[in-house]
């Protein structure tokens, strides 16, 4: 084995190791104690342009397979809209020891060492309990034309609760409510399937909003609803409806560590 194949081969057992290691409680910056069961993973996949079918097909098996597994609750399979060899999974597991014992056996093994050559990006994988989750979607069946959406949601830690000194009263809402709002609008929403809040285990500040619709038509009405419009506005800081600054020419101060960086994904298994 060369130099380099044993750093990759390192790499792929530190992966390992860390995302077979249970997590616990989670308490949020507003005292909110999440529980890990049951257990969220979302993983995301960036193969070679040139390998894309060769990685859809793969991870297609790999999902069929794990759903398999016990204590498995759910596991759906994506690729992305707009990058197609983009990749999600979306795990959920009765609890950490379920998933764990996933992650040793040997059809997931196989999966990952037959996977790691045609990635451009390494296997990003997060563990994640839930924030504002509905009942775990084992029988889920959304549809063809259904559209999925995952966005990553960065709140600055000292901006998750009052005072929120970016936003436009310290009074709020500050992070966490307003995604929690957003989750309980959005479920309102005309054509919505699914929409649930999961809170990274390592990182309680960092979210992922999982939306599931009927179709993309549903989704964009959505996007552009006068909720989701304020939601952002808040987000960056400024009144709810303004759309811009006060003053347009200043940067904004925004809540968020980083792009509110939302994704669309359609099923593939």
């Amino acid at each position: 084995m060369s130099g380099l194949s044993r750093v990759v081969a390192a790499c792929f057992a530190v992966i390992l190791s860390a995302s077979s290691a249970p997590a616990a409680e989670v308490k949020l910056a507003d005292g909110t104690v999440l529980g890990d069961k049951p257990f969220y993973i979302v993983t995301y996949v960036e193969a070679d342009p040139r390998a894309t079918e060769k990685v859809r097909k793969l991870i297609v098996q790999h999902s069929a397979d794990s759903r398999q597994d016990n204590g498995a609750v759910s596991f759906q399979a994506l690729q992305r809209s707009e990058r197609k060899n983009h990749f999600v999974l979306m795990e959920v597991w009765s609890d950490p020891a379920a998933r764990d014992a996933h992650t040793k056996a040997a059809h997931t093994q196989a999966f990952r060492k037959a996977l790691q050559p045609l990635l451009y990006s390494p296997f990003d994988e997060r563990v994640h309990v839930g924030m504002v989750v509905g009942d775990a979607p084992k029988a889920l069946r959304p549809g063809k034309r259904a559209v999925y959406v995952v966005t990553h949601v960065d709140i600055i830690p000292t901006e998750q609760i009052p005072p929120c000194k970016r936003q436009v009263s310290e009074n709020g809402p500050c992070g966490l409510a307003l995604v929690r709002q957003l989750v309980e609008a959005g479920r309102k929403s005309a054509g919505n399937i699914r929409f649930d809040a999961l809170t990274q285990a390592n990182r309680p500040n960092h979210m992922k909003v999982v939306e599931i619709w009927k179709s993309a038509e549903d989704q964009q009405r959505h996007t552009v609803s006068k909720g989701v419009k304020d939601f952002r506005d808040q987000l960056s800081a400024i009144a709810p409806g303004s759309g811009v600054a006060g003053d347009p020419t200043r940067l904004l101060n925004p809540l968020t560590g980083s792009l509110y960086d939302e994704r669309m994904y359609r099923a593939i298994d």
